[in-house]
């Protein structure tokens, strides 16, 4: 079990799966590298804040020498209020995944060179998320996969791949804006049941089957995309 500060004065190399436990927080301060030596995970059932700086970024990686994709497994999020803040996430097996993460901010991370079939983000019954300024490159079929969605914020994400480019069902008051999807997969945007949302100034490319899908959905605003 971890809990408490690590500090970027130190390479925090992950021999076992750990886990943050529930009721507990694991500050981690900008600038601070994790590197797992194995097919671990790190699992936050309390609270994670690994709130970065645009100058120090918050790594999560293999510690291998020379890292591959797979190499370690993932980053796991069983709580809500977590901030994840210009954090680098690569070589893992999946993408940060987890259920019942509401209140979450995933803020400039940048996800990818994990294994061929991970997804970028993957979380369930999770709402009053903030996705802003997302780089994630995967293969997998998910880049941001987010259900029970309510009243989040999707902006400025760049999202690259070939699955769906976001998934959110029962999203309703949901803001989703100046996203750039690139993706040859089912959606670029699948969200039904997204009652009074606003889409705006996207951009989707790479020839997805539907650009924009949001069944039904009432008073659904949708201007000035692409």
């Amino acid at each position: 079990e971890v809990f408490g500060n690590w500090t970027s004065n130190y390479i925090y190399y992950i021999t076992s799966t750990i886990t943050v436990p529930e009721g507990d927080t694991l500050t981690i301060e900008a600038g601070t590298k994790i590197k797992f030596l194995d097919y671990f995970s790190f699992m936050v059932d309390g609270t994670l804040i690994a709130d970065g700086t645009s100058e120090n970024h918050i790594t999560f990686t293999s510690g291998f020498p020379i890292p591959d994709d797979g190499d370690w497994a993932s980053l796991v999020l069983n709580s809500g209020g977590n901030v994840l803040r210009y954090v680098d996430y690569s070589y893992a097996n999946d993408g940060i995944n987890g259920v019942n993460a509401s209140g979450s901010v995933f803020d400039h991370c940048s996800i990818s060179n994990l294994s061929l079939e991970a997804r970028g983000i993957y979380l369930t019954n999770s709402s009053d998320m903030t996705f802003t300024n997302n780089d994630i490159t995967v293969l997998g079929d998910e880049l941001i996969y987010c259900s029970e969605a309510a009243n989040s914020t999707f902006s400025g994400n760049v999202l690259t791949g070939s699955g769906r480019g976001i998934y959110a069902n029962n999203a309703a008051g949901s803001t989703i804006t100046n996203n750039e999807i690139n993706t040859s997969g089912s959606d670029g945007f699948e969200m039904d049941y997204c009652h009074n949302c606003l889409f705006d100034s996207n951009t989707v490319m790479g020839r997805p089957s539907i650009g924009i899908e949001a069944r039904y959905s009432d008073s659904l605003t949708v201007t000035n995309n692409n």
